[in-house]
């Protein structure tokens, strides 16, 4: 009930009241272009007294549409900064111009072209210039994906930046509204808040975040990643992002400072979402695999290319040489090293392409030995664990989901010494004993080692095409017995056999006294190994096959090279049925410059299963050309799954905006009608005001 009515004040009130409204509507129409902008409305209530109270000013908005356009801008950001680089490797693997593909089917051919004429200088000239131009492809692809880790790194810098930037201005913004609000309670500071939302909205855009009021009512909001982490906090303080690697430079790892202390982020950087969790996820399931899987396929390359050029006869009639360098790869120190001038490095061992996986292999040092002068004098030693990791540092499972990694214990510690571990590699620990316990190297043989690979080999005449040794039945045999096949797989040079991986091989062109040089049946089911000076080495019995004599040789009883691992690192295969007194000779291949065994075996690389086809701890292998298409396929598939989930997410983020504006974007049309109507109550309230003041005028000249 109204106790007093004045019309005088009534009319004032409404007029004012009238105004306010007539200010917040050209507020409203004047920004209607203004990105970000909320529009706002004024809200009155009746005063007891009668007439309109002071009215609050407040922006129209919808807190579920907005959250809604923030997720769904965190998406678009997220599928577009993935999509867009993604992409740019697609095109250029995709290209059959950059197409390593084709450069190693011309080495092959020409590979095949020169077993066939093993003679021809021209043909085996045309194999180094073919080997030429497949390690510049592969050059030019590493360095590419080298020169785009280097871009990745420079943008990861720009939009952290960006990101502590925009934490910074949110936090800034909160306090002024603080005041702001504080001071004026009726009004709500909108353009403030209208900032502070297009802040946070840019925030959105490179990661994924959460808001909520401080229930304070002070205005302020508290802004966290998804996943907890707070970044703007209730009392005005703020976290801010930083980089860095550990141990390798080049391959960032995210973490959030607080008054100077980094935390480590409880999410994975690929889960980040926005901008930042895109170039994370492209860097980890795409760029970093990419490099690693096109290493793994030219070092399997070159270290396979290089064992069976090992395993035949040059032109020279000498035992082949590498064709392709194999770089060496320096273990990289952990932070918490107990000496960051500790040194270890690795190596592709002789025979570990086949086992060569494209993870990195992570060194834990568990203890060391120090040297002991004797008697007996002890080197030091150190024991290790290896375990295979991805890019990301998470553990390598095997297929029943357990982590691949192998202990070693009494390993000798000194520069020069290499010991083998599991995926195909040889280590060394040059520092002996100064080592700690917990101490940490990391090794990335496949990384960037790519573009390290180089043609050693310079004469056409050191191409292996022929085989290191000949088996030649003696003229006067009656049965009908002839080789038919033969392999050879040690060539290692060590002519007093105290090496258990020498083979019967001089090195000189000739074969190791005390080895195998004739083989003689004594009947169809047994045969005798002599040497050269023919001296009995074995008799085996019970032959049922004449297929892989050697092998057979080697597991009798009566074997007297039982401390090699691999002799005489040369074996061989009869067909048709020898009698008793037949005998072939063993013999060094001399003047076998036509011979193309080898050759074949080399071209035959093309099409084995050499390369593991993923480094899950699984067995499957895959050809040279199958990996590259596995790598070209993968990107592929990933850049086109992107591109789809980029547009299912601008199609979200068009629907959300829509939502949104409807509630929050200025209409031009209710503006106008909304202005048509607080003229008129505007005249309607000074129509009372002249009311008033005639009534008085009346009242007043009555009295007169």
């Amino acid at each position: 009930m109204i106790r007093s009515a004045d019309l005088f004040s009534i009319a004032t009130s409404g007029v004012r009241a009238s105004n306010k409204l007539l200010e917040t509507t050209s507020h409203n129409i004047a920004n209607v272009n203004t990105e970000g902008f909320v529009r706002e409305r004024t809200r009155f209530d009746s005063q007891l007294t009668g007439g309109v109270d002071r009215g609050t000013t407040e922006r129209v908005i919808n807190v579920f549409a907005q959250n809604q356009l923030r997720r769904d801008t965190t998406q678009v950001g997220e599928f577009e900064t993935y999509h867009q680089r993604s992409s740019v490797l697609d095109n250029v693997f995709a290209s059959e111009a950059n197409s390593l593909s084709s450069s190693m089917s011309r080495y092959f051919s020409s590979l095949q072209t020169a077993s066939d004429q093993p003679t021809n200088m021209a043909s085996r000239q045309l194999v180094l210039g073919e080997a030429n131009a497949m390690v510049g492809q592969v050059t030019t692809l590493s360095n590419f994906l080298d020169d785009k880790e280097r871009e990745l790194n420079l943008e990861m810098d720009s939009l952290i930046d960006r990101s502590n930037s925009l934490i910074e201005t949110i936090a800034d913004l909160n306090a002024q509204i603080r005041v702001v609000q504080g001071n004026n309670p009726f009004d709500e500071p909108g353009t403030l808040k209208n900032e502070r939302d297009s802040a946070i909205l840019e925030l959105a855009e490179l990661m994924s975040i959460e808001t909520r009021n401080n229930g304070t009512g002070d205005g302020s909001v508290m802004v966290n990643l998804t996943s907890g982490e707070s970044l703007v906090l209730e009392d005005g303080s703020f976290n801010l992002f930083q980089l860095s690697g550990d141990p390798d430079p080049n391959f960032r790892n995210l973490k959030l400072t607080s008054t100077g202390k980094p935390t480590v982020l409880r999410l994975p950087e690929i889960n980040l979402g926005g901008s930042v969790g895109g170039l994370f996820r492209y860097r980890d399931e795409i760029l970093a695999t990419s490099q690693r899987e096109l290493g793994q396929i030219a070092m399997t390359m070159a270290v396979s290319m290089n064992e069976q050029n090992r395993l035949g006869m040059d032109f020279d009639q000498q035992l082949g040489s590498n064709i392709f360098s194999t770089p060496e790869f320096q273990g990289m120190n952990f932070q918490d090293n107990s000496d960051l001038s500790l040194t270890m490095q690795g190596r592709v061992a002789a025979n570990g392409a086949s086992l060569l996986t494209s993870a990195d292999y992570l060194i834990n040092i568990d203890a060391t030995t120090a040297a002991s002068a004797g008697p007996p004098a002890t080197p030091a030693t150190v024991d290790f664990t290896v375990t295979l990791v991805n890019p990301d540092g998470s553990t390598v499972n095997d297929v029943d989901g357990n982590p691949v990694t192998q202990s070693y214990t009494g390993v000798e510690a000194a520069s020069g010494v290499f010991t083998g571990v599991i995926g195909g590699l040889e280590v060394e620990f040059a520092d002996g004993s100064s080592y700690a316990a917990n101490d940490q190297f990391l090794l990335q043989p496949t990384k960037s080692t790519a573009s390290s690979i180089e043609v050693v080999m310079t004469r056409p005449e050191d191409l292996a095409l022929a085989s290191p040794f000949r088996v030649e039945s003696n003229i006067n045999n009656l049965g009908d017995a002839q080789m038919t096949t033969s392999a050879v797989t040690n060539t290692i040079v060590e002519t007093s056999l105290s090496d258990a991986d020498a083979s019967a091989f001089d090195g000189a062109g000739g074969f190791v006294a005390g080895t195998p040089a004739s083989l003689v049946f004594n009947s169809e089911s047994e045969f005798e190994l002599f040497d050269e000076s023919g001296n009995s080495l074995v008799v085996v019995s019970g032959v049922s096959n004449y297929s892989n004599l050697m092998e057979q040789a080697a597991n009798d009883a009566g074997w007297p090279f039982t401390a090699q691992t691999d002799f005489p690192g040369y074996d061989f295969s009869l067909q048709g049925v020898p009698v008793a007194g037949d005998s072939f000779e063993i013999a060094y291949n001399t003047n076998g410059i036509n011979d193309n065994r080898n050759g074949l075996q080399l071209a035959a690389l093309q099409n084995s299963d050499i390369i593991l086809s993923n480094n899950n701890g699984g067995s499957s292998k895959v050809s040279f050309h199958e990996a590259y298409a596995g790598l070209v396929s993968t990107i592929g598939e990933k850049s086109a799954s992107a591109e789809i989930s980029l547009k299912a997410a601008e199609a979200m983020q068009t629907q959300s905006e829509g939502w949104f504006q409807s509630v929050s974007g200025v209409n031009l049309d209710e503006e106008a009608a909304n202005l048509v109507k607080f003229q008129q109550t505007y005249q309607a309230s000074a129509r009372i005001l002249s009311t008033a003041q005639s009534l008085f005028d009346t009242i007043f000249n009555s009295t007169r």
